[in-house]
């Protein structure tokens, strides 16, 4: 595991600064991650398929909505993957004094 540190003349106050921006952050993230999680749904709903078989197994043609849609579809697929991948790094900081 890195470490990572930091120098500061008032190491009270930025460490709370620090873990207030942290969870801050982590809220931001896991907002953004419910509402991508929401449009998955009305996707998987609209489609009867699960967004990894969409991905991995349909084309635009398969779409009402065929590039439109199929270009919503994957990139919230890829934006909801590279939120979860962000907030698991952000839940894994730990402070250590």
């Amino acid at each position: 595991m890195a470490e990572i540190k930091l120098k500061t003349d008032q190491s009270d106050q930025a460490i709370v600064i620090l873990r207030e921006a942290m969870k801050t952050e982590e809220l931001r993230i896991k907002y953004a991650i419910d509402v991508a999680q929401k449009k998955l749904a009305e996707f998987e709903k609209k489609y009867g398929v699960s967004s990894e078989t969409f991905i991995n197994e349909w084309a635009a043609e398969d779409l009402d909505g065929r590039d439109l849609e199929y270009v919503e579809w994957a990139g919230e697929i890829k934006l909801s993957l590279r939120l979860n991948e962000r907030f698991d790094i952000l839940r894994g900081i730990e402070y250590v004094a």
